[in-house]
C-alpha cells in the first residue's frame, strides 16, 4: 500500500507541476484614445481618434498594423454653448489620411484624423467646445470639453513690439572686436484667459543657394522653453530673456551636421528673418504635458492623466500669436563674420543694411559678392 501511495503522489506532482499555461491578458476591452487642441487661430482643426489594441504575442508587432489602432466607422460632432449652457450648434468632423509621419513604432505610410474647417473665426473665445463621438458597430460612446484660450487677450507687451520694430533683434553689438560682448533681448508678454502654460519659439528663416542654381527657402527653429502662469486669470506678465551668445550656438548645432553643405554657395536673409511664436495652451494641456514630463526622481510611477469620458487621452486648447523681425546690424555682422557661425556662409543683399554695417566696423564687408 505504501508502495501505490508514493507512486500516486509522484504521478499528481509531475502531472500538476506541468501546468503552466496561463493567459497574460485580460479579456479586451475598447478603449477609445483622443488627442486634439482646438486652435481658433488656425483654419482646420485636427483631431485624432483611436483605439487600443492587444495581442497575444509582443505588442509591438501590432503596433504598425493601421487596423488594430484604428475604427472602420464613427461618428464625431463638435458641439457648441455659450457661457448660459446653450446649444449655439454643431459641426460633423470628416475624416482623412495623412502620410508623411514621423518614423515610429505605428504605421508610418499613413494614418486616419479627423477635421473640422473653422475658418472665418468660427470658433468662438467665450464659449466651450464639446466633441462627442459615436461607434455604433462598437455600441460606443466618449465625449471631452474643453474651454476656448483667449486668444484677444494674448498680447506681447508693447515696448517689446517696438523695440523689435525699431532696433531689430539684436545678439550682438557693432563691434566683431569684441567677441564676449554679445546682448541678451527680453520677450514680454501678457498672459490670457485660460492659458496656463506659455511656449516661446523662435525661427531663423534664410534662402539657401546652391551651385546648382536652386534657392530653397528654409528656417531654423529654437525653443525657448515654457513658462506655467499662477492661475488662469490672465493679465500676468512674464519675461523670457534671450542668451545672445546661445543663439549663435544654436544656429552652428543646427547647421553642423548638414550632409549637404558642400553643396550651398551662401546664405542669405530678408528683412522679416525672425520669427518669434508664442503659444498659450489650456490647463488641461498643461497637466498632461506635467504628468508626461521625464522623471527625475526614484520614483518612476506616474499618473494617468484624462479629460476624455469613457476613454482617455487629452481635449485641450491652445492658441498662437506671432512677432517678425529683422536682425539687427550687429546680429547680421556676428552672423555673417563672427566666430561662431562664420563657416556658414551668410551674407546679406541688402545695399542698405551692407552700407551701414559697413560704415560702423570701418569697412567689413558683409554683402554676398
Amino acid at each position: 500500500m505504501r508502495f501505490i501511495y508514493w507512486i500516486v503522489l509522484t504521478i499528481l506532482i509531475i502531472f500538476s507541476s506541468c501546468e503552466t499555461d496561463f493567459e497574460l491578458n485580460a479579456p479586451y476591452k475598447t478603449t477609445p484614445i483622443v488627442y486634439g487642441l482646438l486652435d481658433q487661430s488656425l483654419d482646420t482643426q485636427f483631431i485624432k481618434i483611436n483605439k487600443s489594441f492587444l495581442g497575444n504575442t509582443n505588442n509591438a508587432d501590432f503596433a504598425p498594423i493601421n487596423d488594430c489602432t484604428q475604427f472602420d466607422y464613427l461618428i464625431a460632432v463638435l458641439e457648441e454653448r455659450d457661457q448660459n449652457n446653450f446649444l449655439i450648434g454643431t459641426d460633423t468632423l470628416r475624416e482623412i489620411m495623412v502620410g508623411n509621419l514621423d518614423e515610429g513604432i505605428f504605421y508610418e505610410d499613413s494614418q486616419k484624423i479627423y477635421f473640422l474647417e473653422t475658418s472665418n473665426n468660427s470658433l468662438n473665445d467665450e464659449n466651450t467646445y464639446k466633441l462627442n463621438v459615436d461607434v455604433p458597430h462598437k455600441n460606443l460612446n466618449f465625449s471631452a470639453e474643453t474651454e476656448l484660450v483667449n486668444g484677444a487677450g494674448l498680447m506681447f507687451d508693447f515696448y517689446t513690439k517696438i523695440t523689435l520694430q525699431l532696433n531689430g533683434f539684436r545678439c550682438a553689438d557693432n563691434d566683431l572686436a569684441t567677441l564676449d560682448d554679445y546682448l541678451n533681448p527680453s520677450i514680454v508678454w501678457n498672459t490670457t484667459l485660460n492659458g496656463k502654460r506659455y511656449e516661446l519659439i523662435l525661427r531663423v528663416h534664410f534662402m539657401e543657394h546652391t551651385f546648382s542654381g536652386d534657392t530653397i527657402t528654409k528656417f531654423i527653429e529654437w525653443d525657448l522653453g515654457d513658462k506655467t502662469s499662477i492661475s488662469t486669470n490672465g493679465s500676468e506678465e512674464m519675461t523670457k530673456i534671450i542668451s545672445g551668445k546661445s543663439f549663435f550656438d544654436m544656429v552652428d548645432s543646427k547647421l553642423k551636421n548638414y550632409n549637404q553643405e558642400q553643396e550651398v554657395e551662401k546664405r542669405t536673409f530678408s528683412s522679416d528673418a525672425i520669427e518669434i511664436i508664442l503659444t498659450a495652451g489650456s490647463e488641461d494641456l498643461n497637466t498632461y504635458m506635467q504628468v508626461n514630463e521625464p522623471v527625475t526622481n526614484v520614483v518612476t510611477e506616474r499618473p494617468i492623466f484624462t479629460n476624455v469620458e469613457n476613454g482617455i487621452g487629452l481635449f485641450g486648447s491652445k492658441y498662437s500669436k506671432k512677432l517678425i523681425s529683422s536682425m539687427s546690424d550687429g546680429t547680421v555682422l556676428e552672423l555673417c563674420k563672427g566666430q561662431i557661425t562664420s563657416q556658414y556662409k551668410f551674407c546679406c543683399d541688402s545695399t542698405e543694411q551692407i552700407i551701414t554695417i559697413s560704415n560702423l566696423t570701418g569697412g567689413v564687408n558683409v554683402g554676398c559678392n
